[in-house]
């Protein structure tokens, strides 16, 4: 290098010491720390969160974030300010209730003497888009942990601005705190707004500071929610409704109001009031993504899948990153037979939101539909790894187990469940069903019977009643069959299913007439369906009403034309009517859809009548 170019570089150079001196000189805030300090310096400031049962018992858990020395803010979702919640810091565990609600912006304070004095530093500018933030928070109720994103903008919603930031946080993570590269406090993670893979949102941090405020100028409402929340707990549907009434009357937009005339509604079972109640408020526009859903859900139930689909494609179109928009358009394709693009929509809604479960049963239901049990099996087993200690998925990998007539299997996955579980109402259910599949009945029924009387709702043991009915039915005590199929009927009276069982062992069990009300009831509700006039046909013909029980089978086979069983009974009820002509053509209908199932039938059904083949 040239003299002149070494005297140029030199002058350019800065004594290490000046540069020491400047370095001390910047504002303490645009030091950026590593993210190994951030960690150390937030974690202590941010709490697991577990609301406790009126015993003391973990119900669900989120993240707390420190406030100051003796309050914290987290979300209110999930929140009761009558639940004791247990905060756990890095060096104490404290006790703490909720003390003041802001609702619309989904922020509760929480107080709890003893914390350290650790609350950290509220931020209150906006970050920049690009800038670099942390999530603390209670991931999974695993502890608090960390994750490194980016902030991607603020969003506007109905109650205010929103940080859009790319951390990963997961269900638990509600509460947790978002913080800059210096550690300061930029906001507070809320998973009600998170529907997309990298794809989070969290509240301003500023805003803990003004629950108490905003708590007291919305006193009134809260009070009114507070009423309303109490009713729907009692189930005291008819007072509900008339409470929303009144509340709608004075503030015609007001969602609150009309979640809980929804929820009415529900409960007295009126549907077309619930679907009224879905329109209001996803045209009020509060949260109209999330009404949306519900709307969409509200149609699927009435089985307007057209007007489903074209809702669940406007709402994917303008909520693109929403996971659950997809989910929803997957069951609306579902319904209207569209299964390759339902599976697309099931897996575009997992690529967003990889802990969507609904998404998951509906990719396994699919694999499942089309007689591929190791790919459900897959599926279910991936989301047992994810929750060990969840019931719903083991549940489901039991049932996709059974499905592939590996009972063995499902016994094994059973009893790898957490000893709570085992011995819960849902526990003993599995294993009942699981025995069924193992051809032990006796043990299925004491296992059914355990789980009745391990469930506290009398409405929830429809499903171990008719499990104890099939157990009886298959061990030919039809006596007992009925009075289980009688109770799983009076636990759950809108099920048809278990009114049909009742009805097909009704008749096994020489009480056809009484079976008879109940199939002719079931083919004016659901003149559709192929089982209902087939059990109706049979029952007609065991009353030896051969006259009546011809066209009910015909209607059924007319429906589905896939049942050798309704095809022999058909072709021998004919010919106890006499009837012979009309067995024979029967029979050559049969042999065009069927051949060896109508030569089978020829022999027992045809021959003894004719005495020679065709």
């Amino acid at each position: 290098m040239s003299s002149l170019h070494q005297g140029s570089v030199a002058a350019y150079r800065v004594p290490a010491t000046i540069t020491a001196v400047l370095l001390l000189l910047q504002p303490v805030s645009s030091l950026a720390l590593s993210p190994q300090e951030v960690f150390a310096a937030t974690a202590p400031s941010v709490a697991a969160l577990v609301v406790l049962d009126s015993e003391g018992q973990p119900v669900r858990s989120y993240s707390a974030t420190q406030v100051d020395a003796h309050r914290f803010v987290s979300v209110c979702d999930g929140l009761d300010p009558a639940q004791t919640v247990r905060l756990s810091l890095k060096s104490v565990v404290l006790t703490g209730k909720v003390s003041a609600r802001d609702r619309e912006r989904n922020l509760c304070l929480i107080e709890a003497d003893g914390a350290p004095a650790q609350a950290l530093v509220v931020q209150k500018q906006a970050p920049m888009v690009g800038s670099r933030v942390f999530a603390v928070s209670n991931a999974l109720g695993l502890g608090v942990g960390f994750s490194e994103g980016v902030v991607s903008g603020v969003r506007h919603f109905p109650t205010g601005d929103y940080i859009q930031f790319t951390a990963s946080i997961s269900p638990g993570s509600e509460g947790g705190a978002l913080v800059d590269a210096q550690g300061q406090w930029l906001g507070i993670a809320d998973y009600r707004h998170r529907d997309g893979q990298n794809v989070n949102f969290a509240s301003i941090s500023a805003w803990a500071l003004e629950v108490e405020q905003r708590a007291a100028d919305q006193a009134e409402q809260l009070a009114r929610f507070d009423a309303a929340t109490a009713l729907q707990k009692q189930q005291e549907w008819a007072d509900l409704e008339a409470f929303s009434l009144g509340w709608r009357q004075r503030e015609p937009d007001s969602a609150d109001a009309w979640r809980f005339a929804i929820a009415a509604a529900k409960g007295l079972q009126h549907a077309d009031a619930e679907l009224a109640g879905w329109q209001a408020l996803y045209r009020i526009g509060h949260d109209q993504w999330d009404a949306g859903l519900g709307l969409g859900q509200a149609l699927l139930e009435r089985r307007r899948t057209e007007e489903a689909v074209q809702l669940a494609q406007q709402l994917v179109t303008e909520h693109p990153e929403y996971a659950q928009t997809h989910e929803l358009l997957a069951r609306a394709q579902l319904a209207t037979g569209s299964r390759q693009e339902a599976e697309g929509s099931y897996r575009r809604a997992i690529a967003l939101a990889p802990w969507l479960i609904d998404a998951y049963q509906g990719l396994a239901a699919l694999a499942q539909a089309r007689g591929d049990s190791a790919t459900a099996i897959s599926i279910w087993s991936r989301l047992s790894g994810l929750y060990p200690d969840a019931l719903g998925p083991r549940s489901r990998l039991i049932q996709a187990y059974l499905a592939a007539g590996q009972a063995a299997h499902a016994y094994s996955t059973l009893e790898k469940l957490p000893e709570t579980d085992r011995d819960s109402a849902m526990g003993w259910y599995w294993r009942g069903v699981t025995l069924s599949g193992l051809k032990c009945p006796e043990a299925a029924v004491q296992a059914y019977r355990k789980s009745i009387e391990r469930q506290p709702d009398p409405a929830a043991t429809g499903w171990a009643w008719a499990g104890i009915g099939e157990a009886m039915a298959e061990m030919q005590r039809h006596s007992e069959a009925i009075a289980a199929f009688e109770s799983a009927s009076k636990a759950q009276p809108n099920d048809d299913g278990w009114r049909y069982q009742l009805a097909v062992n009704l008749k096994d069990g020489g009480r056809a007439s009484e079976a008879l009300t109940i199939t002719k009831a079931l083919t004016e509700k659901a003149p559709a369906t192929a089982a209902y006039w087939r059990q109706h046909g049979f029952v007609l013909a065991v009353l030896g009403r051969p006259l009546e029980a011809i066209p009910a089978m015909e209607r059924s086979l007319q429906i589905d034309p896939q049942q050798s069983k309704v095809w022999r009974a058909l072709i021998e009820t004919q010919q106890v009517a006499g009837r012979r002509q009309d067995a024979r053509e029967t029979y050559q209908k049969l042999r065009a859809i069927d051949t060896p199932a109508a030569e089978d039938i020829y022999h027992s059904a045809l021959l003894p009548y004719e005495g020679e083949a065709p």
